[in-house]
């Protein structure tokens, strides 16, 4: 990953995101280097491995995946997102702070209490979508700019977020809270549901866009529904 300035970090720069609050704490790292990690969900934000140490074992964080980690130490990576759920009580009452979704599109059902949290622009990076997402190996590099973008959503138990695609950006969800469901459809219809990914927290799904040779991009018919009460992190890569 190239960042826009082509200048190196200084190791371990750290920052709370714009979406903390009282229940949620969160933090971005930048150039990772022997950090360690008592208790929280871990997000590998860029497009090289995360690797991590515990009890004299290594593990590693792929690009773009998660995990959840206990008295770790993140041995070194490019940029994390870290994740920790400090306060249960009323957890719910977050979302007072957070925005209905429905302010933002006016088609949205009306009866469907989706909400979403502040909107932190992280930095703008250059890498091949195809190799990074795809696994594909290109026959010839064709890096992009994008500008890396998070935010969190809650939803309560039950909730069904809307079929809908047509996305202008790269996006995969990170699972903080609860059990949810990230499907495609055939159709803009729920009868036509033809994949299921169950969503526990800590786990990021695969991308539901497809890439194109050119590094043109698609989504089928896709919606979140939530088992349980939800916070889920949606992790945006806009191009520039």
């Amino acid at each position: 990953m190239v960042f826009a300035a082509n200048a190196v970090p200084e190791t371990n720069q750290r920052r709370s995101l714009a979406f903390s609050n009282n229940w949620i704490e969160s933090t971005l790292l930048r150039a990772v280097k022997d950090v360690p990690v008592e208790n929280e969900i871990v997000v590998n934000v860029s497009t090289s491995p995360l690797y991590y140490i515990a009890e004299g074992s290594r593990g590693t964080i792929p690009a773009w995946k998660s995990t959840m980690l206990r008295r770790c130490t993140l041995e070194k990576g490019e940029m994390a997102a870290l994740v920790h759920i400090r306060k249960r009580v009323n957890l719910g009452a977050l979302a007072l702070d957070w925005e209905w979704y429905g302010r933002r599109n006016p088609e949205f059902p009306r009866g469907v209490p989706l909400y979403i949290s502040a909107q932190d622009d992280i930095v703008d990076i250059e890498f091949d979508p195809l190799v990074s997402f795809a696994a594909q190996p290109a026959v010839s590099a064709s890096p992009r700019r994008y500008r890396l973008k998070l935010n969190l959503w809650y939803t309560p138990e039950e909730t069904d977020c809307g079929i809908h695609t047509g996305h202008k950006f790269l996006e995969v969800h990170t699972q903080l809270w609860g059990t949810g469901h990230m499907q495609k459809f055939r159709q803009n219809n729920v009868d036509t549901l033809y994949e299921d990914v169950l969503m526990p927290p800590g786990f990021t799904h695969d991308p539901f866009f497809t890439l194109a040779i050119d590094r043109t991009f698609s989504y089928p018919w896709h919606r979140y529904y939530a088992d349980t009460d939800c916070i889920w992190m949606a992790i945006e890569l806009h191009p520039l």
